[in-house]
């Protein structure tokens, strides 16, 4: 079966920016009983596909709360902020049914993080900077929808003795659009880390991490990787790996 193409409601940045000044001091439980499911400036693309309808965006706010849940909400997340991002994002890319070129528009995700799930943001983000509430790219649930996009499904998974990728890992590669935004080289960097973790590490992984995206787009500047096989792109970020390591010897 087909999978349909869902366009989702783009909440306009001047109605996002005015719902979190109207919001400020509101509790946990006070924004929570704010979500609804709709938005009368709300409107989905015109074209491009089927707009979503409530049953769906119910699904996707129902599959949210229950993870914010068992991570501790409204409790402040105690240990790794990853007890909530990495199953978030594998959630929403198995729910919501959404193409990357929807997933790429700000209104989209101001709707879903000021609407439909209210309370999730200054939850997860206390501090309230607009950039987590407003869908840029660095948003509470876009930036997990498209580490699960570009990583693969499961942002928990790794090798034995390894560990999945950490919160500076991920940002290496996912606020390089050159980089995240192709989920082959994505993929190719994760487990060219994980190749060189198992082989033993000479320095902090998430500093070869840096060091290994800051080398490849570099290289991307004179060899162009979609150019390359998988094995060839493999053996290239070895390399750059081994590089790294010598430079801090």
């Amino acid at each position: 079966m087909t999978v349909p193409t869902l366009l989702y409601p783009r909440l306009p940045r001047n109605v996002a920016r005015q719902l979190i000044l109207d919001r400020v001091g509101a509790s946990l439980a006070e924004l929570r009983d704010m979500a609804v499911l709709s938005h009368p400036d709300a409107e989905p693309s015109a074209t491009g596909g089927h707009p979503v309808d409530t049953e769906k965006l119910r699904q996707v706010q129902q599959a949210v709360r229950a993870i914010a849940e068992k991570a501790g909400f409204p409790e402040p997340l105690g240990g790794s902020a990853q007890s909530f991002d990495r199953p978030c994002g594998t959630a929403l890319l198995e729910v919501m049914d959404i193409v990357p070129a929807d997933a790429a528009e700000e209104g989209v995700w101001s709707f879903l993080t000021l609407v439909l799930l209210p309370e999730i943001g200054p939850w997860r983000f206390p501090a309230l900077a607009e950039e987590r509430l407003i869908g840029h790219p660095r948003n509470v649930l876009r930036r997990t929808w498209w580490r699960a996009w570009a990583l693969g499904p499961d942002l928990g998974r790794a090798p034995a003795g390894c560990a999945p990728l950490g919160e500076d890992e991920s940002v290496q590669i996912m606020e390089r659009p050159s980089l995240g935004g192709n989920r082959r080289t994505a993929r190719a960097l994760q487990e060219a880390l994980w190749r060189a973790e198992l082989a033993g590490l000479t320095m902090p992984r998430s500093e070869l991490m840096r060091q290994l995206a800051r080398r490849l787009r570099a290289v991307k500047s004179h060899i162009a990787l979609d150019s390359l096989d998988d094995e060839s792109l493999a053996g290239l970020l070895d390399g750059l790996c081994a590089e790294a390591a010598k430079s801090t010897q």
